[in-house]
């Protein structure tokens, strides 16, 4: 006989329900007691068409009430729809599957069913699906109580360790308060466990992966030797680790960390693990590296004061006919660069607007010239040292109009503007008006030498004193910006 008439014929045999069976197969089908059906898939809504006894008992339905039926009959609120949907997929699929499903008996008790679904072909024809099922529900419930025990045994010892934990939980505290990362190294295998901190620290996320060879690869390139050597010191020397250096996070920022930690060994003296805690001092090591450039700008700029003073002196006293007459000077000068330097003390010594330079350099004049001391301008910054020099060649320009021009009488004027040209350059003017007639002097003194060449060198460009007849004019023009504070400062 053929495979094809003796499946035909055990078909037969199978849809004989009820009927006694002369082929071994079938009997042992429908005897064993274990639960099996079959379903067609050729028919709509593929179908139970065999069920045996083993199947009836377990579900407590007659074979009437489930013969024509899908299997879904045995489903329930308590089923899991995804696991139901995997079963869907195998049978579209045409394909094997095994999976413990919650199902429901007639009277609604539930039982765990462990379902083996195959299909079966006749050549390449899917003819049926073959189903065996098992209860497993004792098997669950011996794993449920196995479950509790193990969980009151896990309370047990979650009890024990209790005062361990919050002993932890203290550590921990105190660690996250002080923005402190913890991290180990098993020196066994590398294995590297760092905690949250650790890894913000490193520029990761807490759920990121984060192993030695990544922690070693963040180590700033020139920084690397210097961390090993250190590191293999400390465990050969039985010495506690200390270590600042330099990383890279993933972003590409460079940060400082502070390291610290201690070796374990066993008794033999191997050395098993280093665990410590780290610390970013980047904040620290900038501050350090500002409070440096502090200093040696603070040296510089006592430096450069100390010289302007040093030549203020010189030049006033080789000018001066008598000492009275060198101190009113020296003073006035002294008191221009004090108000000068207050102001950009103010500043934090970045740059200065002209407007401040200039009321600062005016401010012992005013008293009574308010009105005849008329200045403005835009908004525009100087550098420190073109704020100095401004300072005091101003204050030169007003000395002498008190002394020789138009604040030496009742009714003149000054006026001080400032501004940038088309190309975008400085400029300013100090323009007298209504003073007494001006002559040009036979000889310059230092005032008028510090008004034409030393704003001329700090600032550049041209400058020029028009000793005209009706007042001085004063004028300064840039060519380029170099006595500006660049944008932002």
């Amino acid at each position: 006989m053929s495979d094809s008439q003796e499946e035909l014929r055990i078909d037969r045999e199978i849809h004989r329900e009820g009927e006694p069976s002369s082929d071994p197969f079938v009997a042992a089908v429908r005897a064993t007691r274990m639960p099996m059906l079959i379903t067609d898939p050729n028919l709509p809504d593929n179908p139970i068409v065999f069920a045996n006894d083993a199947f009836l008992r377990l579900t407590q339905y007659t074979r009437d009430e489930v013969m024509g039926q899908n299997c879904r009959l045995l489903q329930g609120t308590g089923t899991n729809q995804e696991d139901v949907a995997k079963v869907r997929d195998a049978i579209a699929r045409r394909v094997s599957i095994e999976i413990e499903l919650l199902n429901y008996r007639k009277d609604g008790t539930s039982f765990w069913n462990r379902v083996l679904i195959s299909p079966v072909f006749q050549g390449t024809e899917l003819t049926y699906f073959f189903a065996s099922q098992f209860d497993v529900t004792p098997e669950r419930e011996k794993i449920s109580r196995l479950s509790y025990d193990h969980d009151s045994l896990e309370f047990e010892i979650e009890r024990r360790i209790a005062d361990l934990t919050r002993s932890e939980d203290r550590l921990r505290f105190v660690l996250e308060a002080g923005k402190l990362g913890s991290w180990t190294l098993d020196l066994s295998d590398n294995r590297f466990v760092a905690s949250a901190i650790c890894k913000e620290t490193f520029g990761r996320r807490i759920g990121d992966a984060f192993n030695y060879n990544d922690m070693r690869e963040s180590i700033w390139p020139e920084d690397r030797r210097r961390w090993r050597e250190t590191v293999e010191d400390c465990v050969r020397n039985r010495s506690d680790l200390h270590i600042e250096h330099r990383i890279k996070t993933p972003a590409g920022e460079m940060r400082w960390i502070e390291v610290r930690g201690q070796t374990s060994y066993a008794d033999d003296g191997t050395p098993l693990s280093v665990a410590g805690v780290l610390l970013d001092i980047t904040a620290r090591k900038k501050a350090e590296e500002h409070r440096t450039l502090l200093v040696r700008e603070l040296n510089h700029r006592v430096k450069n004061t100390l010289a302007t003073v040093q030549s203020i002196f010189s030049q006033t006293l080789r000018s001066a006919t008598s000492l009275e007459e060198a101190q009113e000077v020296v003073f006035g000068r002294m008191q221009a660069l004090a108000s000068t330097h207050d102001v950009l003390t103010g500043e934090a010594w970045t740059s200065v607007n002209v407007e401040d330079v200039v009321k600062g350099a005016l401010a012992p004049f005013r008293s009574g010239n308010g009105e005849r001391l008329r200045f403005g301008g835009p908004t525009i910054r100087l550098a420190p040292r073109a704020a100095t020099s401004l300072s005091l060649a101003i204050h030169e320009l007003a000395t002498n109009a008190v002394k020789y021009g138009a604040l030496s009488n009742d009714k003149g004027y000054v006026v001080f503007n400032w501004d940038r040209n088309p190309l975008g350059n400085f400029w300013m003017k100090w323009e007298e008006h209504d003073g007494p007639a001006v002559e040009q002097p036979s000889s310059r003194g230092f005032g008028s030498r510090m008004i034409e060449q030393v704003l001329k060198a700090e600032f550049g460009g041209t400058s020029t004193v028009d000793y005209a007849q009706k007042g001085l004019i004063f004028r300064l023009e840039t060519d380029a910006d170099t006595a500006m504070a660049q944008e932002g400062a």
